[in-house]
Order: structure tokens, then C-alpha cells, then sequence
């Protein structure tokens, strides 16, 4: 059944891409030969390929290990990028510790972001006044937006429930913003 349902779409795609169909209109299309444009260069039109994201080749926008180990109270390693935007700073000693931190400029990026925390339930404000505006979504990840920047902490260094660890989210965030 597989292999019909491939060689179908096989099928189907080679006869889109060589239709010769007549009444199409005359406008004229410039495509470029496979290969003949690099990853990340420009079309034709001078548009970008790309997609647009707020891009970290590594972790030196966020707090240094040395300052997140201090306000958290475990040994952390230098962070990672594992995603758009976003940092992971695991225990020195015990990798299944971390400190996750995100840093959206992107105004597309942003927005996405704050849909997700949208879809996964009503976030509560945060009783801080070093954070105001700060909000805590269902799953007690810590995000603001300030500067037109949005930050996100969540932190689990101590075997507790994320809720438990929100005041070491805090403190992380607080001194983040401080930078």
C-alpha cells in the first residue's frame, strides 16, 4: 500500500511539472537553475530566502554561566543554542539541571511566541515590582517584554516543581534586565 500511495505521487508530481498546458497566461517567470543560489542569498528579486529570526550564533547576548550559576546556586556550563533565540545552560555536574532562556528582538518572532503562550492557557501576572508587566504562563516559564525585546526564564535546578523554582526564575530575569 505504501509503495502505491509513493509511486501515486510520484505520478501525480511528474505530471504537474511537465504539463504542457497551453492556456496558461504569457506572463513570463525567471527561475534560477538548481544550485545556482547559495543557502541564505537573495532570489532573482532581491528578496531574501531566508527566514527572517532573531539569529544567535552563540550564547554571549544572554547572562554569562558564571552569573546564572551565582543566582541559581548549582555549577552551570556554558550555554547552547537550541533554538531561535533561545539558550540552555545545563549543571556543570548533572546535565539534567537547567537554566533555558530565550531572547526574542524580532517583532514576527515575538508574536509567535506570546500566540503559544496564548494557546497553552491564561498566563497570571507576576507579583514583582522589579518586573512589572512580567507574566507567568501554565507551565511557570517567567517572560516580559521590555525595551521591544521579549525575554523567557525557566529555570530547574532543584528537583521541585517549576512553580517552586519561579523565585530562582526571578532572580534570574531581574538580573538579566539589570544588564
Amino acid at each position: 500500500m505504501q509503495r502505491r500511495v509513493i509511486a501515486l505521487c510520484a505520478l501525480l508530481l511528474a505530471t504537474v511539472a511537465c504539463s504542457d498546458d497551453e492556456s496558461t497566461d504569457s506572463t513570463s517567470v525567471t527561475t534560477a537553475a538548481p544550485g545556482t543560489l547559495a543557502p541564505g542569498a537573495t532570489s532573482l528579486t532581491g528578496e531574501s530566502l531566508a527566514p527572517q529570526t532573531t539569529f544567535m550564533p552563540d550564547c554571549s547576548q544572554m547572562p554569562s554561566a558564571a552569573s546564572l550559576s551565582a543566582q541559581v546556586g548549582v555549577p552551570l556550563d556554558e550555554g547552547q543554542v537550541t533554538g531561535v533565540g533561545t539558550c540552555e545552560f545545563l549543571g556543570v555536574n548533572d546535565q539534567s539541571l537547567s537554566v533555558v532562556l530565550s531572547l526574542f528582538t524580532d517583532p514576527a518572532e515575538q508574536a509567535a511566541f506570546l500566540d503559544l503562550q496564548a494557546s497553552l492557557g491564561a498566563s497570571t501576572p507576576l507579583n514583582d515590582a522589579a518586573l512589572a508587566g512580567a507574566l507567568v504562563n501554565p507551565n511557570s516559564l517567567l517572560y516580559i517584554t521590555a525595551n521591544n525585546v521579549t525575554y523567557a526564564v525557566q529555570v530547574m535546578v532543584t528537583g521541585g516543581t517549576p512553580a517552586e523554582q519561579l523565585p530562582l526564575a526571578t532572580a534570574v530575569l531581574t538580573a538579566w534586565l539589570a544588564l
